[in-house]
């Protein structure tokens, strides 16, 4: 068992792995450094690891749960099983909510098993926000007790920023007006076929729209081949991200729901103003009037509307609100993530499970 004054760092093994499309977790456990010692591994791995050890206190930390139902290593309730055997030989559980259900669809009664599952099984159910928290407990009830809200750092260091007009320049965007963009997952979730139709009917002949990101189920886009629209499929680099961001005005966010949104940080650790619906991880990111803009998401003509007046007030405006934005992502900075997450941790040192 840890002791308060131990120096030994604190074991934590984390899953699902999302490192190789997505930065947050390579971020996240290097802020928890040297506190703690993070790796990646299954439930399976970390009980192995718990029964190997029985004078320390491992901590499994779950990320999207989601990955627990396709996961094709283990069954949901194997899973389940090897989670309460982790408690039992001493082993700690947190478990951080990224979204309020799945992005995509699984068995409704599937997901609300495995979310009560986790209820119970977590020491530690960690939110990003309290608009995310409290969203959660418009939708079931949520331990309170258990509850911790530490918030998504920022991206700074992770992407060499590029200067607007070298960002055009490489994507031969030299003689755009208003250029928007379109990053990340590009799913139903986010709206894609509604966001192409808007700014079309809002451009100008010289206005682009940027889609860049990974295409989930084979998602199709009807674009006309017009040559306002850039479509980049497949994985984006970092190197990629960084220049669509630079290249542009505007970051398109229109999600049907986010819980907590990392492309919102994102855009602000890089200084652009964001364009998105008024979701609780939208909420927490964007400050409207200020560093972007937020729609009703359930108003079927908003994001026209709001899209046809973001391309109206032009670049100078969009600037402004991208380095105030700016601004706001700085104090998301690591040490204050990694103060943060250092209690968390300490505390489940010093207590029984489920205490």
């Amino acid at each position: 068992m840890h002791h308060p004054g131990r120096t030994a760092p604190v074991s934590v093994c984390y899953y699902p792995d999302y490192r190789g499309t997505n930065p947050y977790q390579a971020i996240l456990y290097e802020a928890m450094r040297p506190f703690a010692a993070c790796r990646a591994a299954p439930i399976s791995e970390a009980l192995a690891a718990q029964r190997a050890a029985p004078d320390e206190t491992i901590v499994f930390h779950l990320h999207w749960e989601h990955q627990v139902l396709i996961d094709k290593d283990h069954t949901v309730e194997a899973f389940l099983d090897d989670l309460a055997a982790f408690r039992e030989a001493g082993g700690r559980v947190v478990w951080t909510v990224h979204n309020l259900i799945p992005h995509e669809r699984y068995a409704e009664q599937d997901v609300a098993d495995l979310i009560g599952a986790l209820h119970l099984a977590a020491d530690v159910i960690h939110f990003h926000s309290l608009n995310a928290l409290q969203a959660a407990c418009a939708a079931r009830a949520v331990p309170l007790s258990k509850v911790r809200i530490i918030p998504h750092g920022n991206y700074a260091g992770h992407y060499r920023p590029v200067p607007r007009a070298d960002a055009r320049e490489a994507l031969g965007l030299g003689e755009a007006a208003m250029v928007a963009l379109l990053p990340g997952r590009i799913g139903p979730y986010k709206a894609p076929g509604e966001t192409v139709a808007a700014f079309l009917d809002a451009a100008g002949p010289e206005d682009r729209l940027i889609i860049a990101g990974h295409f989930v189920n084979g998602l199709t886009l009807e674009t006309g081949e017009d040559p306002r629209i850039l479509l980049r499929p497949g994985f984006a680099t970092a190197e990629d991200l960084a220049l669509y961001h630079g290249a542009a005005d505007i970051v398109l966010l229109p999600y049907r729901r986010s819980l907590t949104s990392g492309s919102a940080i994102l855009a602000a650790t890089l200084g652009r103003g964001v364009l998105g619906s008024d979701t609780e991880g939208l909420r927490d990111a964007v400050l409207p009037g200020l560093t972007g803009t937020l729609f009703d998401a359930d108003d079927p003509g908003a994001l026209a509307s709001a899209l046809k007046q973001a391309l109206r007030e032009g670049p100078e405006t969009w600037q402004r609100r991208g380095r105030i934005a700016a601004t706001h992502a700085a104090v998301r900075d690591k040490e204050i993530i990694g103060a943060a997450w250092k209690d968390v941790l300490t505390a489940l040192m010093t207590r029984r499970p489920g205490g």
